[in-house]
């Protein structure tokens, strides 16, 4: 319990001051900071860049340039938004983020699947 006339913020202050204090929490703040400015790493995938020759398809081509080709639709529809259990108290914003990288991951495994066929077959 403080005493009435203290100031709560002067002792915050002096709290904050103390050389241990402020270490930790220096280093704290810039380990968050380091953190928060690495980008995410990319998906670990075989699909290669695609290019877009007309508009809402996506061509992805052979890794081996021999010519052969998959065509994605750049905008597949609507989907579903699929809430699981675990899910159920989190905000819209998370919800549709990993929606869209469900939906990625989909679309990575497609195209997977057609270039290893397609390796299979001719490579």
């Amino acid at each position: 319990m403080t005493e009435p006339n203290v100031d709560p913020d002067a002792l915050i202050r002096e709290y904050f001051a103390r050389p241990e204090v402020a270490a930790r929490t220096t280093a704290e703040l810039l380990a968050a900071r380091k953190a928060a400015e690495r980008p995410e790493p990319p998906l670990a995938t075989a699909v290669p860049a695609p290019e877009f020759p007309t508009f809402g398809i996506a061509r992805y081509h052979c890794p081996r340039q021999c010519g052969w080709w998959h065509d994605e639709p750049t905008d597949p529809g609507p989907s579903a938004l699929i809430i699981s259990a675990d899910q159920a108290g989190a905000d819209v914003g998370t919800m549709l983020s990993l929606n869209a990288k469900a939906r990625l991951l989909a679309l990575h495994g497609r195209v997977e699947r057609a270039i290893g066929e397609h390796y299979a077959a001719a490579h």
